[in-house]
């Protein structure tokens, strides 16, 4: 009976840290695209952006959970459909990069993709 019961908490214990897991890596793959997106947008909108120095993307290539072949998928994914989310200033002076970016960043799609991506290398859908 009571090794029944450490199974049973032991089992617990490991969903419970593997869905903690999955969170901070759905969390990061989404922080990734973001960066992903300004950039993108700075690129190719504001290309006099100082922001075009941020090496935010290196954190995610070095230091956290997500593999070299998510970060190019999210990246290829973000390359084609951020700028769906682009939004026209009404001065026409400046532009919109941090809310097209931010509309990007809240999408379900965007959602829906890294989902995907990540249940292809870990085969589970957490949430």
């Amino acid at each position: 009976m009571i090794i029944a019961i450490v199974c049973i908490l032991y089992v617990t214990a490991s969903c419970t840290t593997h869905k903690v897991t999955y969170r901070e890596r759905f969390e990061e793959a989404k922080g990734y695209a973001l960066y992903a997106c300004i950039a993108y947008m700075n690129k190719f909108i504001d290309s006099t952006s100082v922001i075009n120095k941020d090496y935010s993307g290196e954190y995610f290539v070095q230091l956290s959970s997500l593999s070299p072949e998510e970060i190019i998928t999210i990246k290829n994914y973000v390359d084609k459909e951020c700028m769906n989310y682009w939004s026209v200033s009404q001065n026409s002076e400046g532009n919109m990069i941090a809310y097209s970016s931010w509309k990007f960043y809240k999408s379900k799609e965007l959602d829906n993709f890294i989902r995907k991506t990540l249940r292809k290398n870990t085969g589970n859908d957490e949430r």
